[in-house]
């Protein structure tokens, strides 16, 4: 496969930029900078690096030219963020017009598929969770009625060690739940939605196994399992959030992708904490 990786520098995209140069895949990342991750690909020669951003038509077209595959993951993050640190406009430009405007290259130069990473539904108003509800529904038309397949991924909470310093900030009381998995799985998901032989257009495919846990409960475990002791830092919700239990449907993951993940609570834990 060629794939195109927009927002390849991020944690999700390094890791799944590592393991398609492992298949032995050509990779261009597209970002609006590159990480250490990417650097120590300079000597590979699948690997090509392209600063920019995904509302440059021209820049986009051109490398969009002689690719199979792209994996579209650049876009402005964060809940409260979008509310606080960015601008609104700019969230939806990017978020929204941006992924359209990567749909219509990917269509214009004949690309097999796309996948889109998208989020759990939950009634939070933010400009993120707006944005990324709306590249779903952008996913199906495209798909629908304008001849590139898509397919979204809704992911649920990464394991990231964000263990900076002596204490960590909870937000709310910590009951509230999420799904929390392993980065290994979500590349895992991926590569099979790449390279999957079947119709996947418009799917949207939750990578989960339908277990949550509190944020309190993911202290707990981390607590237990290095005897240490974590200094929780209770503070008031975020803007543009709520309290919510998330848990995804494994239904499709299994059936479309024969897939189910590899890393249970305590395993992802071990592998992110180290």
């Amino acid at each position: 496969m060629k794939v195109l990786v927009t927002g390849g520098s991020g944690f999700i995209g390094s890791h799944i930029v590592d393991r398609l140069l492992s298949d032995g895949h050509e990779v261009t990342v597209f970002d609006l900078w590159e990480s250490e991750d990417g650097k120590a690909h300079h000597d590979n020669p699948n690997y090509t690096f392209q600063k920019g951003s995904v509302l440059d038509d021209d820049l986009v077209s051109e490398n969009m030219k002689g690719k199979t595959h792209l994996i579209h993951l650049a876009a402005v993050l964060g809940t409260s963020e979008t509310i606080t640190t960015y601008d609104v406009e700019q969230v939806a430009l990017t978020n929204v017009v941006g992924t359209v405007k990567m749909f219509k290259h990917a269509r214009d130069n004949g690309l097999k598929r796309v996948c889109v990473p998208t989020t759990p539904d939950v009634p939070w108003i933010n400009p993120y969770k707006i944005t990324k509800a709306a590249v779903e529904k952008f996913a199906e038309l495209f798909s629908n009625d304008y001849g590139i397949e898509v397919v979204a991924l809704k992911l649920p909470t990464i394991l990231m060690n964000h263990l900076k310093g002596e204490s960590l900030p909870v937000y709310g009381n910590g009951d509230q739940k999420s799904e929390y998995i392993f980065v290994g799985d979500v590349v895992e998901s991926f590569i099979r939605a790449l390279e999957s032989d079947k119709d996947l257009g418009g799917e949207i495919i939750h990578v989960g196994r339908g277990e949550n846990s509190s944020v309190n409960d993911i202290i707990d475990a981390v607590e237990s399992t290095w005897d240490t002791k974590i200094n929780r830092e209770y503070v008031d919700m975020r803007p543009g959030e709520v309290h919510v239990e998330i848990a995804l449907d494994p239904t499709k993951l299994k059936e479309l992708l024969d897939y189910e993940l590899q890393w249970d609570l305590e395993s992802g834990l071990k592998e992110t904490f180290g």
